[in-house]
């Protein structure tokens, strides 16, 4: 049998094939990895006011029981560190501030987080807490503005 009359099967996938699988991939990836971004900015942002509404209450209630003004988070059970997504800081008027004396909680992004900026909650004896979101761009938050 001569070679001329043998039949070859091929193997193996053409440049064509091989470019137009990279090309999906290319696409698929171009929409994704933004989309996983911006879930991931929106659950470090979540997380940010979660752990600001657990200190509120604790805020509250430190405010009504001294007469003085704290910037120690430990005075009612925080920690700067207590997310490690940024730093906590505050601010709280103590009983018998005068009504325009206003207690802050501030959460930080650290700098290498997927947010950036901050969220504040804020009030003044007469006012209840107000959530203002302060991040860059700007991540929408359910209960914060």
């Amino acid at each position: 049998m001569n070679n001329k009359n043998k039949r070859t099967t091929q193997k193996g996938f053409t440049l064509i094939e091989l470019m137009i699988v990279v090309a999906i991939i290319g696409v698929l990836s171009a929409i994704a990895v933004p989309a996983y971004k911006d879930y991931v900015a929106k659950s470090t942002a979540s997380s940010a006011l979660a752990t600001l509404k657990s200190l509120l209450t604790n805020a509250d209630l430190y405010a009504q029981n001294n007469s003085t003004a704290t910037t120690d988070l430990g005075e009612f059970g925080g920690l700067s560190t207590m997310n490690p997504l940024g730093t906590i800081s505050a601010a709280i008027a103590g009983a018998g501030a005068v009504s325009t004396a206003s207690s802050t909680l501030t959460f930080t992004f650290d700098s290498d987080a997927a947010a950036s900026g901050n969220i504040q909650y804020s009030k003044t004896p007469i006012t209840p807490w107000v959530c203002a979101n302060n991040t860059n761009p700007a991540i929408e938050l359910d209960g914060c503005s």
